[in-house]
């Protein structure tokens, strides 16, 4: 960030300091409607007049194969009406944030040799457990939870017991390996219908030399049968609690889930190739920051954790394409401010993109995001919004402007 940046920056921050922020103008319910995140209009309904942020609470489960060893992980949000939601997959294989050694010099801040490097979450559940999982995950998506459970093979087979069987579509046949090396087959290339046991054992499945990126292809696989087994959702069982304290345990939390529409989400990850970030070169990956805020920022807004950021904005789209969303998002983080909303709307479109909030804040906010938004236009909105300094609805300017490769 430039000094003249930072200060316009500042000036902006002491803006929305001094504003006074009252009514609220946020979705009664929170799911973005791309592609697998299908099905739902709840976050395009906009109220004023008190209404806070849908509860949407987010959970980690690590699901756990032979040997102990952290064979899948997913994070799980739960639907603003208390039953359905998302399951976000991630790689085994993410990278860690890099990190400052704490017995370096402040001077070697600046030195790549000075900084920690990135570990696979596998290698952290090893070494740390699963509380160290559990804060690697949360800082690197700025996401907190309120359940973390590791769940082994009979676990995981109770918990999705009630679907009965799940139909998959596999692009390669699976097999895995037990601890002593003895390699069993698991499934042909092609589609069909496993029993839930089966199922577990594909999600666990682990073999020599296999790379992240094709098991991570084969869980979207086995979770999209899921979605559709699920269907609009399975029947809750008597012994589900679902009181605000049954969502500590995730057992409990995923079956509520799994009690209304499920929506699959799998974070993109891209191999660290750079032998200095990667020496060892390890099966590593790294996610993309933009695309992560812009899914948690749909489906869980309440449980984004945030940062240290001059202010934090809602964004609408009408555009129901996330490759615009997404460079949205990225223009926004590239500017230093946050995103704590990220809607699909139904709206007409319009050319400029609308910048709306308190005039000298919106006023500010276009000054600094000229030029990466398409045409821009500000408007004083008519509520405020509680957590949120401005709000921005993108125009096909920028639409057209991302889709022909300008952003």
């Amino acid at each position: 960030m430039t000094v003249l940046h930072a200060r316009q920056v500042r000036a902006l921050r002491i803006a929305v300091a001094t504003g006074v922020v009252a009514a609220l103008i946020l979705p009664l319910g929170i799911a973005a409607a791309w592609n697998q995140l299908l099905d739902s209009r709840a976050s395009t309904t906009v109220a004023t007049g008190g209404i806070t942020i849908p509860n949407t609470p987010a959970a980690l489960m690590a699901a756990i194969g032979e040997g102990g060893q952290l064979s899948h992980v997913v994070v799980a949000t739960l639907a603003a009406n208390g039953v359905g939601g998302t399951v976000v997959l991630l790689p085994i294989g993410a990278a860690t944030e890099t990190t400052q050694l704490d017995d370096q010099p402040a001077s070697a801040a600046k030195n790549a040799s000075a900084a920690e490097p990135p570990r696979r979450l596998a290698d952290v559940y090893a070494t740390d457990g699963l509380g160290g999982l559990a804060n690697e995950v949360q800082g690197l998506l700025d996401v907190s939870f309120v359940a973390v459970g590791a769940l082994a093979r009979g676990e995981l087979i109770n918990l999705f017991a009630p679907m009965g069987g799940v139909d998959v579509l596999l692009d390669r046949e699976v097999v895995t390996l037990a601890v002593d090396g003895t390699p069993t087959k698991l499934a042909d290339v092609g589609q069909a219908t496993y029993p839930i046991d089966r199922v577990v054992d594909i999600l666990l499945a682990r073999s020599a030399k296999e790379k992240e990126s094709v098991r991570f292809s084969r869980h979207r696989e086995v979770w999209n049968g899921i979605v559709q087994r699920v269907g609009g959702g399975l029947e809750i069982a008597p012994e589900v609690d679902t009181t605000p304290a049954g969502l500590a345990d995730v057992t409990n939390f995923m079956r509520r889930v799994f009690g209304g529409a499920l929506q699959v989400w799998q974070l993109s990850a891209a191999p660290i190739l750079d032998t200095k970030t990667n020496p060892k070169r390890a099966d590593l990956y790294s996610l993309d920051r933009a695309e992560v805020v812009m899914v948690f920022a749909s489906v869980a807004p309440s449980a984004l954790s945030g940062g240290d950021v001059a202010l934090s904005v809602l964004i609408d789209s009408p555009f129901n394409d996330p490759v615009v969303s997404r460079a949205a998002v990225a223009a926004i983080l590239d500017a230093g401010f946050g995103v704590a909303v990220m809607r699909e709307i139904s709206a007409q479109e319009t050319t400029t993109s609308v910048v709306a909030g308190d005039p000298e804040v919106a006023e500010a906010l276009s000054g600094l995001l000229a030029g990466t938004l398409g045409e821009l236009e500000t408007r004083e909105w008519a509520a405020k919004i509680t957590g949120v300094d401005a709000a921005i609805t993108l125009g096909t300017s920028f639409a057209d402007l991302v889709r022909n490769g300008g952003r």
